[in-house]
């Protein structure tokens, strides 16, 4: 009888230490899978930013801000964005997208963005906001980013940030590809020229070769009246510029893309000029070449171009 419990006495022992060892060998692994993770994160490459500062920002960010409206590059490109000053009428491009992004504000509240704990902010505001921006520096690495860039240099310059150069030059292909694809179907004469109107309130702007106007006037699109070059394309810093009533002769071109911000006050004005004697008299209303087109489409964000290049051809279809 003794010898049997001393038995099974050696044989508990025996077993308490093969868990006792199975378990350390366990934490020991999971440690050791925890630090790699952890060491993973705190991974660093060098990076130039667009101001020409040497700044070091995290290899794999996983928690990113983007302050900036050109959020569909980001969601494209599968970018982890956990923070960004989200548009109050969501276009439609957007929608079933934005689930889990928090509203920072704008320009971006620090307590709210303290909370989502980023690896990574990116400020498209740096320069209306030197304070601002140092401001969330304290809270992590914050790199200044230009949103008003056609989208060309926006993904090329967000390849470089995220290690998805790659990726971004398909994207360029891929939309090139399909501008020059839609721009065929139109049969442009050589010089043809378009310009594009824009209905703010009471101010009417001409648009120049951002947002919409990448597109309008990418390599493969309509030519750029005079007036548009030399007042906003040639303009350093210049996207747009708000003309008098006056004024529409000497920039309207051969085709008028007019979009109008969705608003009473807005929608009233674009009503009264489209019924102004002016109006009339512009070659391109006398031939049918106007364009309306909803404000949200004002963009050149890539998750837009996903779909703009299928709804122009149905904006130059309007007579």
């Amino acid at each position: 009888m003794k010898k049997r419990r001393g038995k099974q006495m050696i044989l508990w022992v025996g077993s308490l230490l093969l868990l006792m060892v199975i378990s350390a060998c366990s934490t020991s692994a999971n440690s050791s899978i925890t630090d790699e993770l952890k060491e993973e994160s705190e991974k660093t490459v060098q990076y130039t930013t667009i101001t020409g500062e040497r700044v070091e920002i995290p290899a794999d960010p996983k928690r990113v801000v983007y302050i900036g409206q050109t959020l569909g590059d980001f969601l494209a490109m599968e970018i982890p964005v956990v923070g960004n000053n989200l548009p109050q009428d969501v276009p439609s491009y957007y929608e079933g997208r934005l689930e889990g992004i928090v509203d920072i504000g704008n320009p971006g509240d620090l307590e709210t963005i303290l909370s989502l704990k980023p690896d990574l902010i990116i400020n498209g505001y740096y320069k209306a906001d030197p304070e601002q921006h140092e401001a969330f520096s304290k809270i992590a690495t914050t790199i200044p980013f230009n949103p008003a860039l056609p989208y060309t240099g926006r993904v090329k310059e967000m390849g470089n940030i995220f290690g998805k150069q790659e990726e971004a030059a398909q994207w360029i292909a891929q939309f090139e590809t399909k501008s020059k694809n839609m721009f065929d179907q139109f049969d442009l004469e050589e010089g043809e020229t378009a310009t594009i109107f824009y209905q703010l309130g009471k101010k009417l702007y001409v648009m120049g070769n951002r947002s919409l106007g990448a597109i309008i006037y990418g390599d493969n699109g309509f030519a750029v009246p005079p007036a548009v070059q030399e007042n906003i394309i040639d303009v350093e810093g210049v996207s747009f510029v708000d003309i008098t009533e006056e004024a529409l002769l000497e920039f309207a071109g051969d085709h008028l893309f007019v979009i109008v911000q969705d608003d009473e006050e807005s929608k009233t004005e674009a009503d009264r000029l489209l019924q102004r004697p002016i109006w009339t008299t512009l070659p391109a209303v006398q031939k049918g070449n106007v364009h309306v087109v909803p404000n949200e489409w004002n963009t050149d964000n890539l998750l837009a171009l996903e779909q703009i290049f299928e709804q122009m051809p149905k904006w130059m279809a309007q007579q």
